[in-house]
């Protein structure tokens, strides 16, 4: 086995690596553009992977299910780019509908992925890269709901407070499991209202 010095002098032919036109299953027998791309933008697009690595389960409790969460937007681009946001999608109880949502605690469409990776890397900009948080409390709401409060340390170690509102899904595919309703700061003006 060679030695980091060793591959690090090692010649790379560049000629062996392929673009991305040549390597994509979409891309590989278009037609070549005006612009001498053949690139179809298919393997750029965000929806266009696999399911995430985390994704809800029966089996988790209130605080399992934001420790994933949490978990997945520190390693935000472990396996890949924005798999943490994916991981998050997936446990936004409203994430594929039609109907406005107040998950952010602004209405806002959850239909379209990739329109969630933007307006969630913005409004969890504190989580992404975070490097630790603490579940402060777990309590039951009125309306039957969990909350669960939690102190995030964000990549510069600034504390933050914010509240986890989660509730149990009753029908699809995470039936049964635990996922996030809204995810708002503490200091949220209009707690009550969501």
């Amino acid at each position: 086995m060679a030695s980091a010095e060793e591959i690090l002098m090692q010649v790379i032919d560049r000629r062996e690596f392929k673009p991305t036109s040549e390597e994509c299953p979409f891309c590989r027998e278009a037609r070549v553009k005006e612009n001498g791309s053949k690139c179809l933008g298919i393997c750029r697009n965000p929806q266009n992977v696999p399911g995430p690595l985390v994704y809800p389960h029966a089996m988790q409790t209130w605080e399992d299910a934001v420790d994933c969460i949490l978990w997945a937007m520190r390693d935000i681009s472990t396996p890949r780019t924005d798999h943490g946001v994916q991981v998050m999608w997936e446990y936004a109880v409203e994430h594929g509908n039609m109907e406005r949502s107040r998950f952010f605690g602004f209405s806002s469409d959850m239909y379209h992925f990739d329109h969630f990776i933007g307006k969630a890397l913005n409004t969890y900009d504190a989580f992404v890269r975070n490097t630790g948080h603490e579940i402060t409390q777990v309590s039951t709401m009125e309306d039957g709901r969990t909350r669960v409060d939690v102190r995030v340390k964000d990549r510069v170690g600034e504390e933050t407070e914010w509240i986890f509102i989660m509730v149990r899904r009753t029908f699809g595919k995470y039936e049964g499991c635990i996922q996030a309703h809204r995810i708002v700061r503490a200091d949220f003006p209009h707690l009550g209202d969501i």
